[in-house]
């Protein structure tokens, strides 16, 4: 039977997610069948859902969840798919799936992404009031699963109430541990969730407060992180909708790397200040990017010297879990100068989210290109346009080799090539930054540098 698929919208989304019961008889409001998909392969690219055969229903990248879609109940065929560097659809799973009315399917993703699992879980949504639902499952491949404690917002670890262990790919509804005379559910408010390892009295995680303000049914998936910052226990919240809420620890550590775009021959002395007192010093030579360095979160001070030039009062901020590139460059008054922008936490396997900057005073709006064998200038599908000079812009491209060009379109429409590349294959598990530079060394006084 052909399904009939209705992706909701905003203010359906967040009417399922916050109502109560209206009806004197208690009869459910949720009359249809429901379906989302949740993306839990640490290595994979951004996936699709769809009807075998028909239309595309969402898309989740990991640790990201597709909207919430309603159908008709009975039985459904499903195929999951990403888009390779040839625009080509590579079927990853065909599932058929039971839809009953009133009742939710969370597709979950989990696992190698070369053999990945695809598991349904489901469970009948309630009319709900001052009162919500929680599930909780993980997609950490690896580990004997992880015990799982709540506590009130305020309240120290030694009161928090334990719900359970977490384990690799096992669905559970989660206890309240105090239910009132109206529901046995959990009580609507703000709450801290800890995780131990198993039988430890010693949390290693511990978030910060979540405020639980949806009458709805929520599912907690724990994950490690990909990308920059590697391996780290998040938890995401999954509603009725796309957006899904990530928790790291609130005592994570956070990363940063520097790169010294300056021709200088002297090298950069730098200092990182935290506000205890701690500093991290470096001296960074010329067109050279530094090493991830790994660093309590907080707010920093970053002072730069080189001969005689300096600046002292850099904020960097880094939060929990969060890497940050730091780049040093020449402002248009040849001043010593730095930008930093965040760097992605996706997984860099068959997509690479890459970040491009303008460090050219000279251009504004500088056009690039990523220009593959078959393509040029005018016909590439991946391209970063009007990119002014210190901005930084990120950029999605499928693993695959590519002439990087970077161009400027004067006012009498004049196309200047500043920069080309040999063909590069953006194929590596990294993060790369792309900036276009001044320089003596180049034909054209600039140059395009790859940082990985």
């Amino acid at each position: 039977m052909k399904k009939v698929f209705k992706p909701i919208s905003l203010l359906s989304i967040l009417l399922l997610s916050a109502c109560g019961s209206s009806s004197d008889n208690n009869d459910t409001e949720f009359v249809d069948s429901y379906l989302q998909f949740y993306n839990g392969s640490a290595n994979s690219a951004a996936t699709l859902i769809a009807e075998v055969d028909g239309n595309t229903l969402g898309t989740a990248t990991y640790g990201d969840a597709s909207g919430l879609i309603t159908a008709e109940s009975g039985d459904v065929d499903l195929e999951f798919y990403r888009i390779d560097a040839d625009d080509q659809k590579v079927t990853l799973e065909e599932v058929t799936v039971d839809l009953s009315d009133g009742e939710k399917v969370l597709m979950i993703l989990s696992g190698d992404y070369e053999a990945p699992s695809f598991i349904a879980n489901r469970f009948t949504r309630e009319d709900l009031e001052d009162h919500f639902r929680l599930f909780a499952t993980s997609v950490i491949t690896g580990t004997a699963g992880y015990d799982l404690y709540m506590s009130a917002a305020g309240e120290p670890f030694s009161a928090a109430s334990p719900l359970g262990t977490i384990n690799y790919q096992q669905f559970d509804e989660l206890d309240y541990w105090d239910p009132d005379s109206d529901s046995d559910y959990f009580e609507e408010g703000e709450y801290i969730l800890y995780l131990t390892e198993p039988g430890s009295n010693e949390p290693f995680y511990e978030s910060a407060t979540i405020s639980f303000a949806f009458d709805t049914e929520y599912v907690l998936v724990l994950r490690t992180t990909s990308g920059a910052i590697q391996d780290n226990v998040v938890v995401d919240l999954i509603i009725n909708s796309s957006a899904v809420a990530n928790y790291a620890d609130e005592d994570a550590t956070g990363q940063y790397r520097i790169y010294n775009s300056l021709d200088d021959e002297t090298a950069v002395s730098l200092s990182l200040a935290g506000n205890d007192g701690t500093s991290v010093d470096t001296t960074l030579s010329a067109n050279t990017v530094s090493a991830f360095n790994e660093v309590e979160f907080g707010d920093y001070r970053l002072t730069a010297t080189l001969d005689d030039e300096a600046f002292n009062n850099r904020l960097v901020t880094l939060n929990q879990g969060e890497s940050k590139a730091i780049i040093l460059y020449r402002d248009e008054d040849a001043q010593l100068n730095s930008i930093s922008f965040k760097e992605s936490n996706l997984p860099q396997v068959f997509d690479h989210q890459l970040q491009i900057v303008n460090l050219v005073p000279d251009y504004f709006d500088i056009d690039f290109y990523f220009v593959r064998q078959d393509e040029t200038i005018e016909s590439a599908e991946y391209q970063v346009a009007g990119l002014d000079f210190e901005e930084s812009r990120s950029i999605i491209l499928p693993s695959d080799f590519y002439e990087l060009i970077a161009v400027f379109d004067d006012s009498n429409d004049t196309q200047i090539l500043l920069d080309r590349t040999e063909l590069l294959g953006i194929n590596e598990e990294v993060n790369y930054i792309i900036t276009v530079e001044k320089t003596d060394d180049s034909a054209t006084g600039f140059k395009i540098s790859i940082l990985k």
